[in-house]
């Protein structure tokens, strides 16, 4: 079935429309903004009084770990703003008249991931961005596995986010049982970097299986947004 030119341009605009509701619901709160803050304060701060305690050899052959730690401290900073997108609703008793909307539940649906995604994406590869660019002695291809390790670890965790936000009854509940991913997110990190950034290899397969992971999740959280 071909859908008319008309009705495809009806459906975009929709969800565009979702699209920049929820972003001006982001930048009108500012609670949002401050998880995205703490990861790059903690780990520059721990940083700086190991170096200052224990000197600069500490930190040796140590910037590739520190800057993939970094990415990966940003991923989980997406999942208050999923946990809003419909656990927040159904707190605020709005998310009842959400599906009563003329606009169709994928429209939906869509829109608000589109409007989450951008955040925890742009602020690891902004912050991992400016730690190589205080640490030049970062090989590219450290750092080029730290920012596709940050893209795959944020992914996951938004994607996860978000089918729990449409699971549980408030977003603090979706946030902390976020937890369960990311802890054993950064043990793999801590055990496993060496390898991980010795080469493009495992960073880009790792990518490709989060991308599907999470496009996996999306439409499971689609099909349980549709059957409420």
């Amino acid at each position: 079935m071909v859908i008319p030119a008309q009705g495809r341009d009806d459906k975009l605009e929709n969800m565009l429309h979702v699209f920049r509701h929820e972003l001006r619901l982001i930048f009108r709160d500012p609670k949002f903004w401050i998880p995205f803050v703490i990861p790059p304060v903690i780990l520059a701060a721990s940083q700086g009084i190991a170096v200052s305690r224990y000197g600069g050899q500490i930190m040796e052959d140590m910037e590739g770990y520190m800057m993939l730690l970094l990415g990966c401290l940003m991923a989980p900073m997406g999942s208050p703003l999923a946990g809003d997108s419909f656990a927040g609703e159904r707190e605020r008793n709005s998310l009842e008249l959400l599906q009563l909307s003329p606009i169709a539940p994928a429209r939906l649906f869509w829109g608000k991931l589109l409007a989450i995604i951008p955040f925890p994406v742009g602020f690891a590869l902004l912050a991992q961005l400016a730690y190589w660019a205080s640490h030049p002695d970062i090989s590219t291809v450290a750092a080029l596995a730290s920012i596709l390790g940050a893209l795959s670890a944020v992914l996951l965790t938004t994607s996860f986010s978000l089918m729990l936000s449409l699971r549980v009854k408030t977003v603090r509940a979706t946030t902390h049982l976020t937890l369960f991913l990311i802890i054993p997110l950064l043990l793999l990190v801590q055990l496993g970097y060496e390898v991980f950034l010795g080469g493009l290899v495992i960073p880009v397969v790792t990518l490709f299986v989060s991308i599907a992971l999470s496009a996996f999740a999306s439409v499971l959280g689609l099909r349980k947004f549709t059957s409420l």
